[in-house]
């Protein structure tokens, strides 16, 4: 499937007067459509060698294209899908003058690139260098360009598992982190223990069972940590040490939050 039929996957709730699939000759009796080329109908049948329409195959137009791109660029989307409501792109990413988060900049912005020849990045180092940002930046490029991505944090992963528990809704909750197209996780390890000490192991667990399933299912994924990447659990560490599918990156950017 890709990503436009994905998109339209994730926004059929939001969607009005979607078409549903059928057959080109189906058309109504009005003679004035939006969409010239679909009448409307959003779908269309492709030509099969014979020269004659497929009517068991449907491809969107370019308008369903359109309206879901105009859709995903919408701020009340993007915030859905976990965008912060303060602007941040990677044009407004500041790089230092000594330049200490560029590398992480470029990374971020090459994984969200279509002709990228990596889809795991792990970007790590202090705190306030703009990791978030970037986190956020990568979001709304992929949004921008019909990906079906979604930014959360690991803190709030947790928690939303521990709510799974308490209402019977865990596995689906899991699944929905394990199985979306495209996942950004800002501040893995934030807050937790080392996976080394006690009470940790349940948490660890969790994050390594998401992200085990994407790395089998060879899924998009970006994380940001404060921590080294040999402090994060080895299933977890080993992933990103893929170089065939993975970056690690450090952003070795100082704390300019207060210099803002």
């Amino acid at each position: 499937m890709d990503g436009m039929k994905k998109a339209a996957a994730v926004l059929a709730p939001y969607l009005r007067n979607t078409s549903s699939l059928q057959s080109t000759q189906d058309h109504s009796l009005k003679t004035e459509y939006r969409c010239s080329i679909c009448k409307d109908k959003e779908w269309l049948h492709p030509t099969g060698p014979d020269g004659e329409p497929q009517y068991h195959l449907a491809i969107p137009c370019q308008c369903l294209k359109d309206r879901l791109r105009r859709q995903m660029e919408s701020p009340v989307y993007q915030r859905q899908q976990g965008a912060r409501q303060v602007e941040q792109t990677f044009d407004n990413f500041r790089v230092p003058p000594k330049g200490g988060s560029r590398d992480a900049r470029d990374a971020a912005h090459a994984w969200t690139d279509a002709r990228a020849t990596f889809i795991w990045l792990l970007i790590y180092g202090g705190t306030g260098n703009g990791k978030s940002h970037l986190c956020n930046a990568a979001l709304r490029a992929l949004l921008g360009r019909g990906v079906s991505a979604r930014l959360t944090t690991a803190a709030t992963i947790l928690q939303a598992l521990r709510t799974g528990i308490q209402d019977h809704t865990a596995d689906e909750r899991m699944q929905g982190y394990q199985q979306v197209p495209t996942l950004i996780i800002d501040d893995l390890g934030a807050g937790m223990k080392h996976p080394e000490e006690r009470g940790s192991e349940w948490e660890w667990a969790r994050l390594e069972e998401i992200l085990v399933y994407r790395y089998e299912n060879v899924l998009p994924t970006m994380c940001t940590t404060n921590l080294q990447p040999s402090e994060l659990p080895e299933r977890i560490a080993s992933r990103f040490n893929d170089t065939a599918m993975s970056r690690i990156v450090h952003n070795a950017g100082g704390d300019y939050r207060g210099q803002k």
